[in-house]
């Protein structure tokens, strides 16, 4: 069977691996249909279930799945595709966090994938808008590190397999959707700027219309070149991690490497080989509460969103939320001063 003809699938940048369930649910919608039942099927799960912000990156999981992958080989199959069909929201240049409990060691790991901005850069001499946007706003590529240590600690798959549909997508096209349209339309004026972002982001000059088949051809040519380090590798009679570890480094110390630094000295930018060769991913312990007696767990510094919402529960723990009532202005207000108490000490403590 042709590679485009196979069921594809995803998940990611942040990403939820389901176990198998059974069983199917009866809906019913009384305001719109008083006289018959909606029936919704629970969505069975043979294989475990992928959910991710889009459909392809799912199916691209959850493909990963049934050709017997496990959870961390579907992550990257996910997060990979995710780079092509969304590529505004998830991709392998920019930063992300990984939190999995591992039923083996009984334990829950956390992941940070999260590159430093350039050595030679000084925000002081920096405008907030230039750091935010342009040249000058970007960090090392933290998330495709990010996917080399979690196929190394946990996956069984090779890099070759779990990137195969993220790049058949870039290589052979997609149907673009609507919300990518948009971001491309918003950052126009940048992408004109750079002739390789012109390239990729408006083809024969133009924003693409939204279902209109939409191609990467550089992206897939990068995604084959950390696969080629990784095969080389394995024909060379290295192991399973050095393989990985080609891969890796080509990206951060390789031709790819001189590659972006090249861009960026090219075009007055502040990343140098060295920003890239310092880089790696960092396994840390990950933030622990509980709440009512649930074991909660998050990514910790320099994620912040996860420390918030833990601060945020434990606040309002010794409150009687079901006594108020969902969506009241008692909790409404409750939240709200539990979020502005939260931040406040997340703003000025936490790095």
């Amino acid at each position: 069977m042709d590679a485009r003809a196979r069921p594809m699938i995803a998940l990611f940048a942040t990403f939820l691996l389901l176990l198998p369930q059974g069983a199917s649910a009866v809906q019913t919608d009384p305001d719109r249909y008083p006289d018959r039942p909606a029936h919704r099927p629970a969505v069975p799960g043979p294989n475990g279930l992928v959910t991710a912000g889009h459909p392809l990156a799912s199916m691209a999981g959850l493909r990963t799945l049934m050709a017997g992958g496990n959870a961390a080989d579907a992550a990257v199959a996910t997060l990979a595709t995710l780079n092509i069909v969304r590529p505004q929201m998830s991709g392998m240049a920019g930063n992300g966090f990984v939190t999995l409990y591992d039923r083996v060691s009984d334990r829950v790991y956390s992941l940070g994938a999260t590159g430093a901005a350039p050595l030679a850069i000084d925000p002081a001499s920096r405008a907030a808008e230039e750091l935010n946007k342009g040249i000058h706003a970007g960090v090392v590529p933290g998330l495709f590190g990010g996917w080399i240590a979690l196929l190394d600690r946990f996956g069984t798959m090779s890099l070759a397999q779990v990137l195969a549909p993220a790049i058949d997508y870039a290589e052979n096209g997609h149907p673009i959707e609507a919300s990518v349209v948009a971001a491309i339309e918003s950052h126009r004026e940048l992408f004109e700027s750079f002739r390789s972002s012109r390239r990729m982001f408006l083809p024969r000059g133009r924003v693409p219309e939204p279902g209109e088949t939409f191609r990467m051809p550089d992206l897939a040519n990068t995604l084959r070149k950390v696969v080629e380090a990784e095969q080389a590798a394995l024909a060379a009679g290295k192991t399973r991690s050095e393989a990985l570890r080609a891969a890796f480094d080509r990206f951060y110390r390789g031709d790819i490497a001189e590659e972006m630094a090249r861009f960026y000295r090219e075009n007055g930018g502040d990343f140098t080989m060295e920003d890239f060769a310092r880089y790696e991913p960092i396994w840390a312990e990950p933030l622990h509460t509980t709440y009512r007696g649930y074991d909660i767990y998050t990514s910790p510094p320099t994620s912040r969103g996860g420390l918030e919402v833990t601060m945020q529960l434990n606040l309002v723990e010794g409150f009687d939320l079901r006594g108020l009532g969902a969506g009241s202005a008692e909790t409404i207000h409750l939240l709200s001063e539990a979020i502005k108490v939260a931040k406040a000490d997340v703003y000025a403590y936490a790095t």
